[in-house]
């Protein structure tokens, strides 16, 4: 039975920041609108730390680039980053294809995943 166990470990995605090969696992933060595949990346973070400040700056800079906000969604995505790193435990523990939030009919995910390892003069940088 050992050849399927060690192709089922090959064939998901390494943990959040080990490495297999060129691929490092990271966490996906980014945007989506259902039914399309618009998915824009606003963080590939390798640790917790590095996840919750690309979290952190990202909402910040959203909620400065847009005054006009209906209130009910400001407070909303206030208290998403208010409460932010018990939000992102919750999350990760729970359903990671559900949205970790919406405003209007766009979501906010975020998921464990892979990415390629950055990669210069034959040595990696992370």
């Amino acid at each position: 039975m050992w050849p399927f166990d060690l192709l089922k470990k090959l064939s998901r995605d390494p943990d959040v920041g080990q490495t297999r090969g060129d691929y490092i696992g990271c966490y996906l933060l980014g945007t989506e609108t259902p039914g399309q595949h618009d998915a824009s990346y606003h963080s590939l973070a390798t640790t917790r730390a590095a996840l919750i400040d690309d979290a952190r700056a990202f909402l910040q800079g959203f909620l400065d680039a847009h005054p006009g906000l209906p209130e009910s969604e400001r407070a909303q995505l206030q208290s998403l980053l208010d409460h932010l790193e018990a939000r992102i435990d919750a999350h990760l523990a729970g359903d990671t294809k559900k949205p970790l939030a919406v405003q209007g009919g766009t979501h906010l995910f975020l998921r464990p995943g892979m990415r390629a390892r950055k990669k210069e003069q034959g040595r990696y940088l992370e």
